[in-house]
């Protein structure tokens, strides 16, 4: 990835885990197989992205597929990594016909199947399928109980440690830092949106910890910066129609004391405080005859 970010580029992504994970997938392709997927890599491997479709299928599509080739005579080793929020009834099934239509493509001498699922939440399934004589066994990582937050605050993939259970105390600063040292704008735009999924005082604390940073720009261009721009402007908009109505209520107390009572020194003040107190009820008072005096009390 470049520093220079095209402006189509710069927009910030949809705010969905999937599309997310697979961002930060691409971003980082060694660090995600390496602390995703228990992958082994060494200088040498060579890391592809490989084809997502499904053969004959396109409405059926794998995540993502990384492709890693070895210089060292050894099968290369083909990793599914699927990202899942929450259980499906046909998920397991779905994970079968992943591993068919790659076993169809990579021939079993040459290269070795791994499948992994991502649950950012937790809640996934065991990893093992069985049904009649098809067994499947692939890798399930439940985010927050199975990945070391401090591992992978020391990654690329540091937002994935706000899901975690056991957080450090200094979690939103140190996510925070890790995003801010993040050269790609780009890349920072999709950290953000990702630590911003977690909701709740823990987004709240990285996004504080952002501003503090310095990261202010950076911020507008996201999904959550642009929610607080028309949160803002629509706070604005109902302040101003608000102090609007105030207004209009003051001149319109003004004028009837002056039609009332003449003018008289503290003419504003008293139509303020009577627009503010009781707005209907004193103007019934003044209609009814009440005098000044009764008006200041």
């Amino acid at each position: 990835m470049t520093g220079s970010v095209p402006s189509e580029v710069a927009s910030a992504p949809a705010r969905d885990f999937d599309g997310l994970y697979k961002a930060l997938l691409e971003a980082h392709p060694r660090d995600a197989l390496h602390l995703l997927c228990g992958a082994r890599l060494d200088g040498q491997a060579v890391v592809l992205d490989g084809p997502t479709e499904q053969p004959r299928q396109r409405s059926r599509q794998r995540d993502k597929v990384f492709l890693v080739r070895h210089d060292d005579g050894m099968p290369a080793d083909i990793y599914h990594v699927e990202v899942q929020v929450k259980r499906t009834e046909d998920f397991q099934e779905r994970m079968v016909a992943y591993w068919a239509s790659l076993a169809l493509k990579y021939r079993r001498a040459e290269h070795r199947i791994h499948q992994v699922v991502l649950w950012p939440l937790g809640g996934g399934y065991s990893g093992r399928f069985s049904r009649d004589r098809v067994r499947l066994d692939y890798r399930s990582i439940n985010v927050p109980d199975d990945l070391d937050p401090g591992t992978l605050l020391a990654s690329p993939l540091a937002p994935l440690a706000l899901w975690s259970q056991k957080p450090p105390p200094d979690l939103a600063e140190r996510v925070a830092d890790r995003i801010a040292a993040t050269g790609a704008l780009e890349e920072q735009l999709v950290q953000i949106e990702l630590g911003m999924l977690v909701g709740g005082s823990l987004a709240a604390q990285v996004l504080d910890a952002l501003r503090r940073r310095g990261m202010t720009d950076v911020l507008r261009q996201t999904e959550t910066g642009r929610e607080i721009a028309r949160e803002n402007r629509q706070q604005g908009l109902e302040q101003g129609l608000e102090q609007g109505l105030e207004q209009g209520r003051v001149e319109g107390m003004r004028a009837l004391l002056r039609a009332r009572y003449g003018d008289f020194a503290d003419l504003d003040d008293v139509a303020r405080r009577l627009a503010d107190r009781d707005h209907d009820g004193n103007i019934a008072r003044i209609v009814a005859g009440a005098t000044l005096a009764e008006l200041r009390s």
